[in-house]
């Protein structure tokens, strides 16, 4: 068997999304519900998969168990790549074989809070300035046509009307 086809046949053991070992036959994932006959290598997602520092940071840490300072620079390391779904998988597939891990248990709690406050915690774009909104715009162009018309009313023309100005009879020369 080449090399291609036994990648390809470990690859149809387990899911291509969350790792799960695959039962033969079985339409969808227990674990995470996926339909594997709707499955495309394209819908991959790059997150799930660690980069070879990942990779690393990961083997020293399965190599030192119980060691929480080699979990958190994993975990520090894949919130900071935006590599916390393959984080989480990892620790994912190692309850699956072992589960009662009290380390594993602890740090996919912590790689799920990461990601969840991560969600929470999105840039949001400041809201646009009042300025530059049209509708503002509009109320200040009706504020001031408003304010014409109004000068136009009651503007000095009928304030004149109302004072009687004194007349001055100056003699002109002759």
């Amino acid at each position: 068997m080449s090399d291609s086809q036994t990648s390809t046949s470990s690859d149809r053991a387990a899911c291509p999304k969350c790792g799960h070992k695959r039962a033969g036959g079985t339409p969808a994932c227990p674990r995470c519900g996926l339909q594997f006959a709707l499955w495309r290598p394209s819908m991959a997602d790059p997150r799930g998969q660690l980069t070879p520092a990942g990779q690393e940071l990961w083997q020293q840490a399965e190599a030192n168990w119980q060691d929480l300072n080699r979990h958190e620079a994993f975990a520090k390391y894949c919130l900071q790549a935006n590599l916390l779904p393959a984080a989480g998988r990892c620790y994912r597939d190692r309850l699956d074989r072992f589960p009662d891990d009290a380390m594993a248990i602890k740090m996919q709690a912590e790689i799920l809070a990461k990601a969840t406050l991560g969600l929470l915690v999105q840039k949001r774009q400041p809201a646009e300035p009042v300025t530059r909104s049209k509708w503002f715009w509009v109320i200040i162009l009706a504020a001031m046509a408003l304010a014409i018309a109004a000068a136009f009313v009651w503007g000095p023309g009928r304030m004149r009307a109302r004072t009687a100005s004194p007349t001055i009879n100056v003699p002109l020369p002759q």
